[in-house]
């Protein structure tokens, strides 16, 4: 076996090649790039294990050129072969189990391995979640496409699965879900009729400049914790972006309830009592707020949470403490 760092012209060459493999395919050059980056090239002679059972599954391999034999641990019987453009190993690395076979080459063989060196695909991708969720969506879809049955092994008992999911979609600092989360599941919410609200303290920079940006920290994670115990399952609740929260909600989905839920939100979080982060000094919160009903307001994500995003910005400049709707703007 020989490992290496690919070359410009075979990285150029294994670049092109990854774009049209089915896994790859839609992905931007960028997000190929990124990929690339990550990526070890490595050759096999011909009888050389690649992986063996009980060996942690802790990347992928794409075959390049050459055959590979997946055989079961006696070496008796032939369980899958692959040819140039597939990608395999993916189960045990989703499951975080070991391999229960032999991977073989037969002939010489050329692989690309991701990620090289075997580290967690979520430590790799920590400043890149958008990556990861395309990462991790691409491996479940094409898993579930392979076997029914590992596609049920992965949605019902991966702890990798799981922590990955935590990865992409969860808030570090307030535990919420995140702007990810909001992107990649936009096209489940519009299944029925919701309302978005999203909100931002007017007052915030007040916090940050006066008792430093971690008291503002722990005032957000409060806030959050406040917003968490408030909200039925039935509402998702996420950090968007700074001091930015959002609310979506399918009960409160025409104008009038709409309205009625955000203020109920705004009257709670103005009379909020934050002084104990605060060394005692009393400070009450100016909320504004931003409102978008879908379908009445927009059918895309631009229409909806990007526009929904800069209302309650809108609504500071206005003197703040502010509800509006698209119409109001």
């Amino acid at each position: 076996m020989q490992e290496s760092q690919l070359s410009d012209g075979l990285a150029l060459q294994a670049k092109t090649f990854l774009q049209k493999t089915t896994f790859f395919s839609g992905w931007t050059d960028e997000e190929i790039s990124e990929i690339m980056q990550h990526t070890q090239f490595i050759e096999f002679e011909d009888g050389s294990v690649i992986f063996t059972p009980e060996e942690n599954g802790s990347r992928v391999y794409l075959l390049l050129n050459g055959t590979v034999e997946v055989l079961s641990p006696d070496k008796r019987t032939v369980l899958a072969e692959f040819v140039a453009g597939e990608l395999f190993g993916e189960i045990a690395l989703l499951t975080g189990q070991p391999h229960d076979a032999f991977a073989i080459a037969k002939g010489q063989t050329r692989l690309l391995e991701f990620p090289k060196d075997g580290q967690p695909l979520e430590t790799v991708f920590y400043d890149h979640p958008r990556i990861l969720a395309h990462i991790f969506q691409s491996l479940l879809i094409f898993t579930s496409q392979r076997t029914r049955a590992a596609n049920m092994l992965i949605k019902e008992n991966s702890p990798v699965v799981r922590e990955l999911r935590n990865q992409v979609y969860s808030d570090k600092l307030s535990g919420l879900f995140n702007r990810t989360y909001l992107e990649e599941a936009f096209s489940e919410f519009c299944k029925e009729p919701f309302a978005l609200i999203m909100m931002k303290p007017d007052n915030f920079k007040q916090i940050n400049d006066t008792f430093g940006h971690e008291v503002g920290d722990s005032a957000l994670i409060f806030i959050a914790g406040y917003l968490k115990k408030k909200f039925s399952e039935s509402s998702i609740l996420a950090r968007y972006e700074g001091n930015e929260f959002a609310v979506l909600t399918h009960r409160h989905a025409d104008r009038e309830a709409a309205r009625t839920f955000a203020e109920e939100i705004k009257t709670e979080l103005e009379t909020l009592d934050i002084s104990h982060l605060l060394k005692g000094e009393k400070f009450f919160l100016s909320m504004s707020f931003g409102v978008v009903l879908f379908p009445e307001h927009g059918k895309e994500y631009t229409d909806i949470v990007t526009k929904c995003s800069g209302m309650p910005l809108t609504g500071r400049q206005r003197g703040g403490s502010m509800i509006l709707f698209p119409e109001d703007l």
